[in-house]
């Protein structure tokens, strides 16, 4: 967890952006299976849960990033890349549970919760056969491993473009 905020303070210092970083971590098991969402079908709430009966699945770190001049990116963008990456672990909300400062450099921490519904609404629309959601940006694409592998020609191969991770060569949800 340290070298995530290293990382995006190392960024910052040497004039780089960075995105927010993200973590997540299991706490119970899900209820169902999880369904992938676009970032504007998970419901945000902020210090409390859902009024809907749910079970906390996750628990989310939401790190803050940087822009080109070093100053850190705004809470609303952290809370933004939450839902982004609720919607790609499935969850049906996200309850923000605070945001903290961290670090020498007073760099901030969005912590949220993977909320999954547990009514009977939630049972009915849970289908084996999901609608489609539209691909990330490059979501397919040939990548680089971290190891930076040459590509075609002794060119390297680009990175995954954030929220993405290089699996096997290929730009994939860190979500699988």
């Amino acid at each position: 967890m340290r070298i995530l905020v290293s990382a995006t303070i190392g960024a910052a210092l040497i004039g780089c952006a960075a995105p927010n970083t993200v973590s997540y971590s299991t706490v119970n098991a899900a209820p169902r299976a999880f369904v992938r969402r676009g970032p504007g079908g998970v419901d945000v709430f902020v210090g409390k849960p859902p009024f809907r009966p749910h079970m906390d699945v996750g628990l989310f770190e939401v790190y803050q990033g940087s822009t080109f001049d070093g100053t850190g990116l705004s809470t609303e963008d952290m809370v933004r890349t939450l839902r982004l990456h609720a919607g790609l672990r499935g969850c049906d909300a996200v309850q923000v549970m605070g945001v903290e400062l961290a670090g020498r450099g007073n760099w901030r921490v969005v912590r949220g919760v993977c909320e999954m519904y547990t009514d009977t609404q939630a049972q009915k629309s849970a289908s084996p056969i999901a609608a489609p959601v539209e691909p990330l940006p490059g979501e397919g694409t040939a990548c680089r491993q971290p190891d930076a592998e040459l590509g075609p020609v002794g060119n390297p191969l680009p990175p995954c473009p954030d929220p993405l991770v290089c699996s096997h060569k290929v730009c994939v949800s860190p979500y699988q």
